[in-house]
């Protein structure tokens, strides 16, 4: 071929085509997400725990599972037992999970808050009711990108009994 001709570096036709393996491959990985997306894989997802503590008391959390950054999101504490609780709780949640949120407060407020180097303590005042019902009006901080596990327990004579564990998974 002359130097001038449009047709240097053009691939013969006797070489065949080119694999279609990676097209296939990249086509693969889109039909994934996309069946993911419709069958809500991938969106915002509730999780839910709970077990006995100490001194009978049951605990329930409802918390958000997956997310993305920047999203309003459920974080409900129920403490219930049976014969009434004490006239003060005190919850311990792990410190570092709480990190993961922007918020607005607690719902009840707690009468009393203290940190130590791994737990936040949250004292509420119940008045001797068998069901309390906490709520943590937060969202997920716009720059979280990483998962975070936690831990939420019960008080009992200075120390958290039995605690529940949970894990929140982000989504960008």
């Amino acid at each position: 071929m002359s130097e001038t001709s449009t047709l240097d570096g053009v691939r013969p036709v006797t070489a065949g085509p080119r694999p279609l393996l990676w097209r296939r491959v990249g086509l693969l990985m889109l039909v994934v997400v996309v069946v993911a997306g419709l069958f809500g894989f991938l969106g915002d997802r509730v999780g839910v725990v709970e077990g006995t503590a100490g001194d009978g008391h049951h605990l329930r959390l409802e918390y958000a599972q997956t997310s993305r950054p920047g999203l309003d999101v459920p974080f409900q504490i129920t403490v219930t037992r049976p014969e009434g609780l004490d006239p003060e709780v005190t919850l311990a949640i792990t410190g570092d999970y709480l990190r993961l949120y922007e918020t607005q407060g607690w719902y009840p407020e707690p009468s009393e808050q203290t940190r130590d180097g791994q737990w936040v303590y949250l004292t509420f005042a119940t008045e001797g009711q068998p069901v309390m019902v906490i709520d943590f009006d937060a969202y997920i901080q716009p720059n979280a990108v990483l998962p975070r596990s936690g831990q939420l327990a019960v008080v009992v004579d200075g120390e958290p009994v039995d605690p529940l564990s949970f894990r929140t998974f982000l989504f960008p």
